[in-house]
């Protein structure tokens, strides 16, 4: 018999979606009433992408989409002037990068281990900050890209402000996820799990 120590994570399906819950409106409550107290030369971080993307990765696509579809919603009703693009722009973008970043289903990685065709994933920390980052990103470029077909000029202060949000915004993802990972996970333990050594023939 051998010995092996392995990982394992201290999570439950009670805790797991009470922590999203909070998370969700919580992240919304700063977003309006906090975060523009906070601002990075003239620029408040988005931390409604920071949530979006902790959910892509801790609960998969489907969790992620419903997240967007409300943060959408809600960003909606707080600015009706800008006629259905927040309403489109958060779940639409939250739907795509979910696809690049989010954790494969168990029955993907199953059918790619038959085939032989596994392939190493980033770690679940990089992928959090690229799902915030590209996320953003995208918003920035639409919201520049209806600045300029609403026919506003555009200038070099609106490429310098989308810039700032989108590195802002993966900067405050990179502090925040740890502690958000570990409300939704809880801390991890090494177990010592007995094995049976593989048995080996030898010529005499």
């Amino acid at each position: 018999m051998r010995m092996r120590r392995e990982t394992d994570v201290q999570t439950g399906f009670v805790r797991k979606y009470t922590v999203l819950l909070l998370i969700t409106f919580l992240g919304y409550f700063f977003h309006v009433c906090v975060m523009p107290y906070f601002k990075v030369f003239g620029v408040t971080p988005n931390l409604l992408y920071v949530v979006i993307a902790i959910v892509t990765v801790a609960y998969g696509k489907l969790r992620a989409f419903w997240v967007g579809l409300l943060y959408g919603i809600l960003m909606q009703i707080m600015l009706p002037s800008v006629t259905y693009l927040n309403l489109a722009l958060y779940p639409l973008t939250t739907l795509f990068c979910s696809f690049a970043f989010a954790d494969k289903p168990l029955k993907t990685l199953e059918y790619e281990r038959v085939l032989n065709r596994r392939r190493k994933e980033l770690a679940p920390w990089i992928r959090t900050v690229l799902c915030a980052v590209v996320n953003t990103f995208a918003y920035e470029t639409v919201q520049i890209t209806y600045i300029y077909l609403g026919g506003s000029p555009l200038t070099f202060g609106h490429f310098v402000r989308g810039f700032t949000d989108v590195i802002a915004t993966g900067l405050l993802c990179l502090v925040l996820q740890f502690f958000i990972r570990l409300a939704i996970f809880g801390r991890r333990r090494t177990r010592t799990e007995m094995r049976p050594a593989p048995v080996v023939f030898t010529k005499s």
